[in-house]
């Protein structure tokens, strides 16, 4: 059984780019189930309870290029009895990594399976309790950065020149 929590963080895109295999790790809610479907996913799928709501935690695995070609498209989680929850990646590395999201897992994906010990309190803490809305940094323009709209060129005349004739 591996733990979460001692794997090693990807801090820093240059990380996230070395690394060969990735470990996802997020919770998915399934408070919009009915009540006798989340005790079962509970149960059976290995969901907690947290603030009157019921989270099962994900964890996805692949390569970083897998990831970003994945990103803007559904990851459907199907569950017994017909029910299915998604999950979306919007793309944003840079706030996987401030959530810390991110685990380097390419010392253990040689292993024959992988199976991953419940550390509710360790999900609870680190994704759910102190969570905070990532807010993309503003940066500061420099004067040698190209302008983000660059002026237009050729729109009105210029004073004081003739065309040029063609002879």
């Amino acid at each position: 059984m591996i733990r979460i929590s001692q794997l090693p963080l990807i801090q820093n895109p240059g990380q996230f780019y070395a690394t060969e295999h990735i470990l996802l790790v997020d919770v998915l809610l399934v408070g919009d189930a009915p009540r006798q479907m989340r005790e079962y996913i509970k149960n059976t799928h290995g969901g907690f309870i947290y603030d009157k709501k019921t989270y099962i935690p994900i964890t996805l695995t692949g390569t970083p290029e897998s990831l970003l070609a994945n990103s803007g498209k559904p990851i459907v989680f199907k569950f017994d009895r017909g029910f299915e929850n998604h999950y979306h990646f919007d793309g944003n590395l840079n706030a996987l990594l401030w959530h810390k999201k991110l685990y380097n897992i390419s010392s253990i994906i040689d292993q024959p399976s992988v199976q991953f010990e419940r550390e509710e309190d360790f999900i609870i803490e680190r994704y759910l309790k102190g969570y905070r809305e990532y807010i993309e940094p503003e940066t500061e323009e420099k004067l040698l950065s190209i302008p983000k709209q660059s002026p237009a060129i050729g729109l009105k005349t210029m004073g004081g020149l003739r065309p040029v004739r063609k002879d």
